[in-house]
């Protein structure tokens, strides 16, 4: 069901086997509804951090295309994996670029995609099937942007290769007949996250980095949002991602606060924001579905097109799975054709 507002020893060892596999069966069952990814669980804890213990096997089922490997590719759709789109002291960033066989002769749009993983995992796979059908349908131009993780790289360098993954597309917009006003970004859970704070902070300079392509914009023209990370001090008060965000930030919300302010992007929502559509599931255990209704709020309040989804009884990453992998996908389809007037192919 779906809620919509729009425009809103052996003995001894086998012991310890028997009690491993009833921890990890608890973890797990409790999160049975998600998308599972990885398959990654969190070690056995105390009962008031059993909440987080279910968060981060959630998280773990947003990262990655859930047919990687099996992915059917159309003979009218081009895929070259880890393209070189920009250089950060020598470290190439990379993406998965899907493109018509045939250039259209019109200049078409450009879908940019950011993956989930709690900034610290995942790969550009998981947005492959959107991108398949946009590219086929409508001609667009996508990338599945590869950004550095928190492990390799703290706050701000993912979001700057997010916009530097833009900027490229500006760059070569007139050699890949891409329409630089027509780039529209999407994102999971992290990359919903990151992809909100390229729509808040176009312009910024210290989010801009020294990737490439430096004189060309990195703002984006419309965005699309699945049940992304907008406040991060409700995450702090519901005990959720509290590791992930430490290490992507650089420290606790106690010892840089500020950076929880300022990576908050509810907080910097204003008037020049692109149009946006949120999609969120209400039992979502990772991130709150107010969140998005609160991003959703905010972006009416001073003006800016906005339009959301809510997904009664739908986990963190349901849109990952079919069949709402596909109800999703047509949201999103609904929403491109009416903001950049598309006609299919």
């Amino acid at each position: 069901m779906k809620n919509t507002i729009i425009n809103q020893g052996c003995t001894s060892k086998a012991v310890v086997l028997v009690v491993a596999l009833v921890a990890i069966s608890t973890v797990v069952s409790g999160c049975q509804s998600s998308d599972r990814q990885t398959g990654e669980v969190e070690p056995k804890q105390e009962p008031k951090k059993q909440e987080s213990d279910k968060t981060l096997t959630n998280l773990s089922r947003t990262s990655e295309f859930p047919l990687r490997g099996r992915l059917h590719v159309p003979e009218d759709v081009k895929l070259e994996r880890k393209v070189v789109y920009g250089s950060v002291n020598g470290r190439d960033l990379t993406a998965d670029i899907l493109t018509p066989t045939e250039t259209p002769l019109e200049p078409r749009p450009a879908l940019v995609s950011l993956h989930g993983g709690s900034w610290k995992g995942g790969g550009p796979s998981q947005f492959h099937f959107h991108s398949i059908y946009f590219t086929s349908k409508y001609g667009f131009f996508c990338m599945c942007v590869d950004y550095r993780l928190s492990g390799e790289a703290k706050f701000p360098a993912a979001l700057q290769d997010a916009k530097c993954a833009i900027r490229w597309i500006r760059a070569h917009a007139l050699e890949l007949n891409i329409d630089p006003e027509r780039i529209a970004i999407v994102g999971g859970s992290a990359g919903g996250h990151l992809s909100s704070m390229v729509l808040t902070t176009a312009g910024v300079p210290e989010y801009e980095g020294n990737g490439g392509n430096a004189g060309f914009s990195s703002h984006v023209n419309l965005a699309i949002l699945f049940n992304g990370e907008f406040d991060m001090w409700d995450l702090v008060k519901k005990g959720s991602l509290i590791k992930e965000m430490k290490q992507f930030m650089g420290g606790t919300h106690e010892e840089v606060p500020e950076r929880y302010d300022e990576l908050s992007s509810v907080k910097r929502i204003h008037k020049d924001c692109p149009p946006t559509l949120l999609l969120h599931g209400t039992k979502d255990g990772c991130v709150s579905h107010k969140q998005s209704i609160a991003f959703y709020n905010r972006l009416r309040e001073v003006g800016v097109h906005s339009e959301i989804e809510i997904y009664e009884g739908k986990p963190h990453a349901w849109f990952n799975r079919e069949p709402d992998r596909t109800i999703t996908l047509k949201r999103m389809e609904q929403f491109l054709v009416s903001q950049f007037k598309l006609k299919a192919k």
